[in-house]
């Protein structure tokens, strides 16, 4: 055993003479993590098909009701997409949208889709959402057929005051958290809008 005092000092000259070997490994280690997908990644990927049908059947509701029907916005489209896929990957299902990088965790509904909806050069808007998701799939006329059962998102596919729609599904494979108890899940998002 080294007399004391010594013992920091051949630490000291261990760990200089292994410094380039630790460093080698760990830049190393290091490229091999960056180029693996992180344990906690989820496949998002979108669901396309079911966007217009989701659409239709809303349309077909609204003008059962004597409602016009409503045109998509790509601002809206833009906005579900964003939700969307923000809920599939980050693993969440509610009107808020995850913002980890802002001041705030949290975006609530009326601050982010501003973000989106109605664009530069309107006075008046408005903006609502409904939210679906099904394990492992939901179709176009189950999501439809839920909110017609649900007070609230009855209301927005009723509202006479929405002109404009935009929707977007998304799949994902091996969901955590929220969804963490089924293989698959699809989530859906609508927005609403009115402007002038």
């Amino acid at each position: 055993m080294p007399p004391l005092g010594e013992a920091e000092v051949l630490e000291s000259a261990d760990l200089l003479s292994m410094g380039g070997k630790v460093c080698t490994a760990a830049a190393v280690a290091l490229a091999v993590l960056a180029l693996a997908p992180s344990a906690g990644a989820v496949m998002v990927t979108d669901r396309n098909p079911l966007e217009p049908s989701i659409v239709e059947r809303i349309n077909s509701i609204r003008k059962s009701h004597g409602l016009r029907a409503l045109t998509v916005a790509k601002r809206l489209n833009d906005a579900a997409n964003r939700h969307s896929r923000s809920m599939g990957a980050s693993s969440y299902f509610r009107h808020e949208l995850y913002t980890p990088q802002r001041a705030r965790t949290w975006t609530a509904f009326s601050a982010w889709i501003r973000w989106y909806w109605p664009g530069p050069g309107y006075n008046a808007w408005s903006a609502g959402e409904n939210l679906a998701w099904g394990a492992p799939d939901i179709s176009a006329s189950r999501t439809v057929t839920n909110w017609m059962n649900s007070p609230g998102h009855r209301a927005n596919i009723l509202n006479p005051l929405w002109r404009y729609i935009g929707v977007a599904a998304v799949h994902v494979d091996e969901p955590a958290g929220y969804y963490r108890s089924w293989d698959d899940v699809t989530i859906v998002a609508a927005e609403f809008g009115q402007r002038s």
